[in-house]
């Protein structure tokens, strides 16, 4: 393998940035197959990546929440938009939806319809139906 000729070349430094390269090449090499082999492997993390900007975006704007108690709250939107995401759900529908509901139920509601209100388990013309 030509990684392999480049790391034990003499006249390639130690501490170069190409040695680096071929270092974490060869380490991570044994996982490599699996990207072609297996279905259940993506050849990007663009996915994350999407998730990730969200999360950069919040930190620069989070100057801007005034209190200990607005950073959490926002925190709290935001893991209820990324879950939306992650589950194909439009989030203007769904937090309509849901504030609907629940300004309809009264205070004794289970805590289990509540949890079914959760994006992972909210399906819009399951509740329509109620």
């Amino acid at each position: 393998m030509r990684l392999d000729s480049v790391k034990t070349n003499p006249d390639v430094p130690k501490d170069s940035d190409i040695m680096g390269a071929v270092t974490y090449a060869l380490n991570e090499w044994e996982w490599v197959p699996g990207i072609f082999s297996g279905g259940d492997y993506d050849l990007d993390n663009n996915l994350i990546e999407r998730m990730q900007r969200l999360v950069s975006l919040l930190r620069r704007n989070s100057l801007f929440f005034g209190s200990h108690k607005g950073g959490e709250t926002a925190a709290m939107y935001l893991s209820l938009v990324v879950s939306c995401r992650l589950n194909g759900i439009n989030v203007m529908e769904y937090i309509t939806d849901i504030l609907n509901r629940c300004a309809s139920w009264c205070p004794a509601t289970p805590l289990e319809k509540y949890r079914d209100l959760l994006p992972d388990r909210w399906n819009q013309t399951k509740h329509d139906k109620e």
